[in-house]
């Protein structure tokens, strides 16, 4: 916990941010040969110039202390009929199921889902760590995107269309 954080302040901020709404995305690295993923909504693009943008993962994830030794990350942006991608990469009981259909999986690369609202392959070049989640920024390198725009996004704890 960080010194002076306010816990009343934290269930107010929690609140404020249920009414953010966020792209659902799975973010992807291999490991010696292993696919691995997470579903995150803490992306953002941080800069044109060069094109890059940055994930915050939990401390506590299976896959964080991963993170930190990989040269690249993937960021698949979910559309909205992928919710039940949501829901598998955010079920560890599910793991195994994970990358059976629709991904290009070579682990020369992270794994990249075939019909992503976007696929984005990111060389990461830095991380920091902030409270419980370090933030893991990336230079693009590689972006294919899906022609009809539908982005899933999560708000007030729910799934949700970006339409709706």
């Amino acid at each position: 916990m960080i010194p002076g954080t306010d816990l009343p302040l934290s269930g107010e901020f929690k609140q404020a941010m249920r009414r953010v709404a966020s792209t659902v995305n799975v973010i992807t690295i291999c490991v010696r040969g292993d696919p691995m993923g997470i579903t995150a909504t803490a992306m953002s693009s941080l800069a044109m110039d060069p094109p890059s943008l940055l994930v915050c993962i939990n401390r506590t994830a299976a896959m964080h202390a991963s993170m930190e030794d990989v040269s690249h990350f993937g960021v698949n942006v979910l559309h909205r009929d992928q919710e039940h991608l949501a829901q598998m990469f955010a079920d560890r009981n599910q793991r195994a199921l994970r990358f059976t259909t629709g991904w290009h999986l070579d682990c020369e690369r992270p794994p990249r889902l075939l019909d992503a609202q976007a696929a984005i392959l990111c060389r990461r070049i830095d991380h920091h760590q902030f409270g419980t989640h370090s933030i893991f920024i990336g230079v693009v390198e590689d972006v294919v995107v899906r022609p009809e725009i539908d982005p899933l996004v999560y708000l007030d704890g729910k799934y949700r269309s970006a339409g709706e």
